[in-house]
């Protein structure tokens, strides 16, 4: 059984972008934005959406401020923590419509397969912070993440997949744009397999 984090992640120091709001409502979901591509794009394409995004990495948490700042975004709220902490400790049931989880560190080698974040559990947190009806997108280049991904999902009752179980084109994700490694490895011909479920 794959387990959440320690004791000791638990007492890590959560920091908030632009600060700790006194309530937390919002509209969308991203778990480890990196570089924020997506991030940034689905903020300037949706300015009436709230749009949270929970970054593991300090220095990726740091390097996203001065991006969001140039671009003058006031509908992100970044957040650096453990997501497997975070969101159970600062969000409701129910908190969003859209959940994205892009590339997650695959953990290839065997033994380091615990320490992947899409788990049976994880799955399960997500669902309970999807609104009904709420989708949750993910996407990988390993395909045998991709196809824990898929098996974890389906032991999830409440969720149902969209796709065959992948889809191979961006098409059914809403405000996406590939990122720049993610078209670098289109280019070079690497199969990516996108993922889209939805809360029953």
């Amino acid at each position: 059984m794959r387990s959440f984090p320690t004791e000791y992640e638990s007492k890590k120091e959560v920091l908030f972008y632009p600060r700790q709001p006194e309530f937390f409502t919002d509209d969308i979901l991203e778990i480890g934005p990196g570089r924020g591509d997506f991030l940034l794009s689905a903020a300037l394409q949706c300015p009436d959406k709230k749009i949270v995004a929970v970054e593991l990495g300090e220095k990726r948490y740091f390097k996203l401020i001065p991006r969001i700042e140039r671009r003058g975004l006031t509908n992100i709220l970044l957040i650096h923590g453990n997501a497997r902490i975070v969101l159970p400790r600062y969000f409701r049931p129910d908190s969003f419509e859209k959940i994205y989880v892009l590339f997650p560190d695959p953990w290839p080698k065997k033994r380091h397969i615990p320490n992947r974040l899409m788990s049976v559990e994880f799955i399960e947190l997500l669902v309970d912070l999807l609104r009904p009806d709420g989708e949750l997108y993910t996407a990988t280049d390993f395909w045998p993440y991709a196809e824990m991904i898929v098996d974890d999902a389906g032991q999830v009752s409440r969720l149902r997949n969209l796709g065959l179980p992948y889809f191979t084109t961006l098409a059914h994700f809403p405000y996406y744009n590939p990122s720049l490694y993610e078209q670098k490895w289109q280019d070079e011909g690497r199969a990516i397999y996108y993922m889209r479920f939805k809360k029953r």
